[in-house]
């Protein structure tokens, strides 16, 4: 019993200590032939995920998750499909430090999330 708790506990440290850090953007392209009020779009969400300190309030020690990152990595991906302008409809940070107590209190793993469309 105490065996497998310690390889669970060393696979979860493994997967924390591996991902942070990580940026992913994912599209969507097809409206069924519906368009928006601005014309053509290309729907975008981009997610990070990170290591930070206390609480994930401090700084990222691995990674950054900050909306402000985000926001910047989800203009980016605009830009690169010959977007002209954005419209966000959704943002969402959220701090995990009650997943590992009392190790995640000091060095929390951080999510992010923007997602709207690039208009062209």
């Amino acid at each position: 019993m105490k065996k497998n708790l310690l390889n669970i506990g060393c696979l979860l440290i493994m997967v924390v200590l591996v991902f942070p850090g990580c940026s992913s953007t994912s599209q969507a392209r097809n409206f069924n032939g519906l368009s928006t009020p601005d014309g053509g779009a290309t729907h975008i969400s981009t997610s990070n995920v990170a290591l930070h300190l206390l609480f994930g309030t401090g700084a990222g020690i691995a990674g950054d998750a900050s909306l402000e990152k985000t926001v910047s990595d989800f203009t980016e991906a605009a830009k690169a499909e010959g977007a002209s302008k954005v419209r966000i409809v959704q943002s969402s940070r959220r701090a995990w430090w009650f997943v590992f107590p009392p190790f995640s209190f000091f060095i929390t793993p951080v999510t992010s999330n923007v997602a709207g469309d690039a208009i062209k």
